[in-house]
């Protein structure tokens, strides 16, 4: 009798168990889908005119594939991986409409330099790469300082503050014709400011930038989700397939812990933590993450630092904002990332090691 007791509780149970399993995997794949809709955006580039605007159109013979651009860049912003993608595909974007883009990211009472668009190409300004040299108090009476304490954007001519020869000083070459600046919100609150300028006399385009702007503000906030789901979407495909590495090629485990306290490349969140070599193993094992097709190829073709050269280079300053001794880092990039071959990363500037 107690067998039988047993055994129709075990029943039970393993009925609830298995009902609670199919609940999570139908939540889970609702809020994938929902990530997947938000980068899809469907019909966004759909759109009706009034009969008299479509003759007019009819009439000038003229294609307007604005939508077509905003739908594009707004998708690629929004697919984006990891903080690092998503600044570089909003600042292309961004390009489009303008001559000049840059982000500027709060720290402490400065603004300090990330990543730069369209300066190189600028006769007598700095090159894209310098930006991140780039850096402006804010006890100075610039139109970033007001920017960020109004919370709004300014659209006009450059010098409308005292202090506005410091940016333009700067940034060397001409005066700019007209700037837009405005505020970049991380989770409700101004965290960077992105600027924009044209030396020509075309015109600003600073309607589309602003889209940008608010789909790029939108999509970070989402990220931590979208990057914990596809964290353990991979995890359970490793899981489900016993082809997907053999003991030799696993990478290095990273416990839930580690992947709450650091993410490669985030310019928007500080790392707190007190192992260089921890920080280092997950800073590359991220790249590896979200760079698997790339990582391969480059490890069979022996070119790692020409595929990954942009990323590698964001790791290696993003560790530097920590710890001082680079030597920890090029071991595990060698180590983890390079699966102990040095040569798979022929080409990268290796400062110790």
């Amino acid at each position: 009798m107690s067998d039988t007791i047993k055994q129709t509780i075990d029943e039970i149970l393993n009925e609830k168990k298995a009902l609670i399993i199919s609940k999570l995997h139908t939540a889970q794949e609702v809020i994938i889908n929902q990530l997947d809709n938000l980068s899809q955006l469907d019909n966004f580039e759909t759109y009706t005119l009034p009969e008299n605007l479509q003759i007019n159109r009819q009439k000038e013979s003229k294609k307007d594939d604005s939508i077509d651009h905003i739908h594009q860049f707004t998708k690629e912003i929004s697919s984006s991986v990891n903080q690092l993608s998503l600044i570089k595909n909003l600042l292309e974007g961004i390009n489009h409409y303008c001559q000049r883009s840059a982000l500027f990211l709060l720290r402490d009472d400065k603004l300090v330099g990330w990543k730069g668009k369209g300066f190189t190409s600028s006769t007598g300004s700095i090159a894209d790469e310098e930006i991140k040299k780039v850096f402006f108090s804010l006890s100075a009476d610039t139109i970033f300082k007001k920017v960020l304490n109004s919370k709004e954007s300014y659209f006009g001519v450059p010098n409308s503050q005292l202090d506005d020869h410091l940016i333009y000083s700067r940034f060397g070459g001409d005066l700019p014709k007209s700037v837009f600046i405005l505020p970049f919100f991380v989770k409700g609150k101004p965290q960077a400011v992105i600027y924009t300028d044209i030396l020509s006399d075309n015109e600003i385009k600073n309607k589309e930038i602003e889209v940008l702007s608010i789909v790029g503000e939108m999509s970070l906030d989402l990220l931590p989700l979208k990057q914990k789901i596809l964290a353990k979407v991979k995890t359970q495909e490793f899981v489900e397939d016993p082809q997907a590495q053999t003991k030799s090629e696993m990478l290095e485990p990273i416990t839930e812990k580690d992947k709450m306290e650091v993410t490669a490349d985030v310019p928007f969140q500080s790392i707190k933590m007190n192992d260089p070599s921890r920080k280092a193993r997950v800073i590359i094992n991220d790249i590896i993450m979200y760079n698997p097709t790339i990582v391969q190829e480059g490890l069979k073709n022996k070119n790692l630092s020409e595929v990954l050269r942009d990323t590698l280079e964001q790791a290696k300053e993003e560790f530097l904002r920590k710890y001082s001794d680079v030597t920890v880092f090029e071991e595990q990039l060698i180590n983890i990332l390079a699966k102990g071959d040095r040569s798979a990363l022929d080409g990268y500037k290796f400062e110790k090691i």
